[in-house]
């Protein structure tokens, strides 16, 4: 399993757990659920604020039927423990294994009277329950509603509280395997046992059990924190993220365009250094991790003198990000520029950020090239100011006599050289400023003379439109082209309506849009009788096809005329007759079902066409006859 992997894993059962306590009644309360997985073990770290206290049994076991129920897949030993925010030691441990669960199983526990010791050499360690009158406690929020009496409970101690009085728990304490580094909370996993009443005994012997529980917490509590030490049990992960990290560093700075690029590469080296600083002396992985920092502190160094360097940019650029600038100002940008310069030349060859410092080296002096052309640039924005303003005035004179659209593009050409002459002038002159004052009067000149010209123009193209659509109309309407001639009204219409109010052509306009729109009417009315009429003859030949054919049709806007074939009505009759000699019921009915079919077509036609009908058989004789609704 990858370090990816284990951390995704870990990250969905802290979510899990965290859900279960609060269905346990945890809810709103701080405590923050955080989980390991190595192998096959699962630590789980509950930590909270000195203000709560917690009862440990009740929240392990909590804990311990979450993930029972959760079953993390290849996990087998799991160890829990509570810390106090800002604590490094945990003040309470529980482990338990995936078959074999401590929480869960009947308790065996026989208490004793607050009066009565049991010697340790019987027991194994007495552990003494301290309880504090504190403001933290009074702050308690009680997991448990239960009229049990508190020495019911599996003791688990608690680090925090201080001596007062205290009650003795008898534990039996499992041995320490040789490997501690499979599973921290195995040597010392306390396992409640029923434990007979004993007579009294010496004070003394209370006092030996207690410090041998003392000792043995401060042992547990020590060998747990050496252990959970990074990179001191399993695989070193912090190694190669750290590697990750310092690579993405140098890439940031190869790749990012963005002017922070050395602040989120520094960024990304911090967080290495971070990762491989807790690497404790005891750890077989600590010369590499010192190696590793060696290097990223000094490439950290270079760094350093890069953000220098960009800081002293920045304000260089501030101080002639406005121009023009006064000489002083000028002065000042150029040494900012060398010094910028300065600091970059003391990052050496071999260090992954040379190449990012060459290529801001080589920035930084083409800045300082630029000062020096600024002056001439000022010289030659005034000229091209001057051009600007003369291309105007011809302008503004020739728009004083314009009457044709002819001059009136004449006007509209000398706004748009005057515009684009002031678009050459630099923005780092004092010039620019002048022109950005020229640069909205010119732009309404010029959309005026462009207004004015393209209303002439659009003017005489609409009537012009207008007028030779609406002879093309009338030809077409005189070859019964009805849908060429209903599309020429209609063009010839939208030409005349988009002739523009108070032009020399809107007065002969209005006249021709009442005129263009009773034409269009009529127009559409007849193209539609010719669909309909259309539509009735296909589906006439659809309708009357067959083998012998079964009818003929003749379709006028007053009549439609169908007349059966004789073959059909032949046929039609032998197969009745025949039917009936042999007494074949479903042949007559087949017969009978084709004639309705038939009829039901033929009123469906007259109905979509909105033409009368007329059915006559083989003879020419009328046999049937239908009016559209």
């Amino acid at each position: 399993m990858t370090a990816a992997t284990r951390q995704s894993n870990a990250q969905i059962l802290e979510v899990k757990l965290q859900q279960h306590l609060q269905a346990a009644g945890f809810k709103n309360l701080p405590l923050y659920i955080s989980c390991d997985v190595r192998d096959e073990s699962l630590t789980v770290v509950g930590e909270h604020p000195r203000s709560l206290v917690l009862k440990a049994k009740p929240t392990f076991a909590v804990l311990e039927a979450a993930i029972l129920e959760i079953e993390p897949a290849s996990i087998q030993q799991i160890g829990l423990c509570l810390k106090i925010t800002g604590q490094k030691q945990p003040y309470a441990f529980h482990s338990f294994t995936m078959h074999n669960p401590v929480l869960s199983r009947p308790k065996t526990v026989q208490l004793l009277k607050k009066t009565e010791n049991i010697p340790a050499a019987e027991t194994g360690i007495v552990l003494t329950e301290n309880v504090a009158q504190t403001a933290d406690v009074e702050e308690e929020i009680p997991l448990e509603t239960d009229g049990k009496d508190a020495w019911d409970e599996e003791y688990f101690p608690n680090l925090s509280e201080s001596s007062s009085n205290s009650a003795p728990i008898a534990f039996k304490v499992a041995a320490i395997p040789t490997d501690i580094a499979d599973n921290p909370f195995n040597p010392l996993d306390m396992e409640a046992v029923t434990v007979a009443q004993k007579p009294k005994h010496s004070p003394l012997a209370m006092l030996a059990a207690a410090g041998m529980v003392s000792m043995a917490a401060l042992i547990l509590a020590g060998g747990y924190y050496m252990l959970s030490r990074p990179c001191v049990i399993g695989e070193c992960t912090a190694l190669a993220n750290a590697k990750q990290l310092s690579e993405n560093s140098t890439k940031t700075l190869k790749t990012s365009k963005v002017a922070n690029s050395p602040q989120e590469a520094q960024r990304q080296l911090k967080q290495a250094i971070a990762l491989l600083e807790p690497i404790p002396s005891w750890s077989i992985h600590r010369g590499e991790a010192q190696s590793a920092l060696e290097s990223y502190r000094s490439q950290n160094q270079n760094l350093n003198s890069a953000i220098d360097a960009a800081r002293l940019a920045q304000s260089a650029a501030q101080k002639t990000q406005n121009p023009p600038y006064s000489a002083e100002n000028g002065q000042e940008a150029q040494s900012l520029w060398q010094s910028a310069i300065a600091e970059l030349g003391e990052i050496p060859t071999d260090s992954p950020v040379y190449q990012f410092a060459q290529r801001k080296t080589k920035e930084y002096r083409k800045n300082l090239a630029t000062g020096n052309r600024q002056l001439s640039t000022e010289k030659k924005a005034e000229k091209t100011l001057l051009a600007a303003k003369s291309r105007a005035q011809i302008a503004e004179a020739r728009e004083a006599v314009a009457q044709t659209a002819e001059t009136w593009t004449q006007v509209q050409s000398g706004w748009e050289e005057s515009l684009d002459i002031l678009s050459e002038i630099p923005t780092s002159t004092t010039s620019y400023q002048q022109a950005k004052l020229l640069v909205p009067k010119y732009e309404t000149k010029l959309s005026e003379a462009r207004e004015r010209k393209n209303v002439e123009g659009i003017s005489e193209n609409a009537y012009t439109q207008a007028v030779t659509l609406a002879a093309e109309a009338q030809i077409f309407e005189g070859k019964n082209a009805w849908f060429k001639a209903s599309e020429s009204w209609r063009r010839a219409l939208s030409y005349a309506e988009q002739v523009p109010a108070a032009t020399a052509y809107s007065q002969k306009a209005q006249p021709l849009i009442a005129s263009y729109k009773t034409s269009l009417q009529q127009a559409e009315v007849r193209l539609q009788e010719e669909r309909n009429l259309q539509k009735a003859r296909t589906d006439l030949d659809r309708t009357c096809k067959g083998n012998p054919k079964i009818c003929d049709y003749t379709v006028s806007k007053d009549l439609i005329a169908v007349q059966m074939t004789p073959g059909y009505v032949q046929k039609l009759q032998q197969t009745f007759i025949q039917a009936n000699n042999n007494n074949a019921v479903k042949t007559r009915q087949a017969v009978e079902k084709h004639v309705q079919t038939l009829q039901k077509a033929l009123e469906a036609i007259a109905e979509n066409a909105k033409i009368p009908m007329q059915v006559y058989d083989g003879e020419g004789k009328r046999i049937a006859s239908h009016e559209p609704k």
